[in-house]
């Protein structure tokens, strides 16, 4: 074999790996970008359904939408996100408890962390009532 014809085929075999992992980490980036879309989109959903769920836990559309969105999230949400879910469902579910805002709070934390949203110093958060004036 010559010099030329062995250059040109390290050249060439060069040049398919490089397209060949360029096209692997594009594909996997895209992937990564997508899901975290999704949960974005779930979070979203779920933020929503949980503020109607909190602001008329009577209404059965609202409660419907919260059922659907959190089984929606069980399939897309880290496990620390899941796990969250459940200890404030178990905190508040029929109780008034001071301690719901505390695990609303953790679980915002878990949710902003999953989506790679990183905090030093995020602020408590807390489930906001307004009295109409007419009824207070």
């Amino acid at each position: 074999m010559t010099t030329a014809l062995l250059i040109s085929i390290i050249g060439t075999f060069t040049a398919i790996s490089v397209s060949l992992i360029g096209a692997w980490l594009a594909n996997r980036n895209s992937v990564i970008l997508q899901t975290r879309k999704l949960k974005e989109d779930h979070y979203i959903t779920f933020i929503e359904a949980l503020h109607y769920l909190l602001a008329d836990n009577d209404n059965n559309d609202s409660i419907k939408n919260y059922v659907l969105a959190r089984d929606k999230l069980l399939l897309i949400a880290s496990e620390d996100v899941i796990n969250k879910m459940l200890q404030f469902e178990k905190e508040i579910a029929g109780k008034d408890t001071s301690l719901c805002d505390e695990f609303l709070t953790e679980l915002v934390k878990s949710l902003r962390i999953d989506l790679k949203i990183r905090d030093k110093y995020f602020p408590q958060v807390y489930m906001k009532t307004w009295k109409n004036k007419a009824n207070a």
